[in-house]
């Protein structure tokens, strides 16, 4: 690797770490587009679900005592069904058409959130539709996110359990990933040398959420979700436009 690629990713991976720590979601959409300046898209997207277990499964653990535990397996199970259509709904819509469709899900989230929609209570269907939504996403599009975190933002959790929630769940789905990308023989040395070159910013940015998810009071955490799955959103037209 030259000093390039060592600076970009660096960069790509401490604020995409930083993000995830502080909100709780937004590792890939950070990552996965930087890294791809510098190399391999497929090498990016390997790169972002490794780093994305470690700093989750630690997120998971740290804030455990937080966790919605009945969400988070209603997702999970909702997620395990939807996965496998992921592909058999590839075979009616292009990838190009369910982007589309998601960032059109993603507006209207936005409009009728910043109206004041929320849930009031916990919701099964709504959780094990979100999951399966996240599922069908994950295999189809690569993008499994957005519906877990319009479903649990409208229940307006606090911080802790929104973080911590998500975690869980992406724990699950990226260890998922990584052990597919293991069996097809995904971590080659290209790979190996950009996750070497990426520890020390996932470590610091991971660190550097920790504090700085303390100055966001309620409202400013919730604008920030809302600004994250905004640009999302705005990556995800360009994405389906571009395709």
């Amino acid at each position: 690797m030259d000093a390039t690629e060592i600076v970009v990713t660096a960069v790509a991976v401490l604020l995409a770490s930083c993000t995830l720590s502080t909100v709780g979601f937004g590792f890939a959409l950070l990552a996965v587009p930087l890294v791809s300046l510098v190399a391999p898209a497929e090498d990016a997207v390997v790169l972002a679900v490794t780093l994305a277990l470690v700093t989750t499964v630690v997120q998971a653990t740290h804030e455990r005592a937080h966790r919605d535990g009945t969400a988070a397996t209603r997702m999970l199970v909702g997620a395990a069904v939807g996965a496998p259509l992921g592909l058999a709904v590839l075979a009616v819509f292009t990838s190009r058409q369910l982007q589309f469709a998601l960032v059109g899900v993603i507006a209207a989230f936005l409009v009728v959130s910043v109206r004041g929609w929320r849930l009031q209570h916990d919701s099964p269907a709504i959780e094990v539709g979100a999951g399966f939504a996240s599922g069908v996403l994950n295999t189809a599009v690569a993008t499994n996110g957005p519906p877990l975190v319009m479903a649990l933002h409208a229940r307006h959790l606090p911080a802790p359990s929104f973080r911590s929630t998500l975690a869980i769940v992406f724990a699950v789905s990226n260890a998922i990933a990584a052990a597919l990308f293991a069996v097809s023989g995904r971590y080659d040395r290209e790979v190996l040398e950009l996750v070497g070159v990426s520890v020390v910013p996932m470590v610091a940015g991971y660190l550097a959420g920790t504090v700085l998810r303390h100055r966001f009071g309620v409202e400013g955490f919730r604008r920030l979700v809302l600004g994250l799955l905004g640009v999302t959103g705005v990556v995800t037209l360009v994405a389906a436009i571009s395709g």
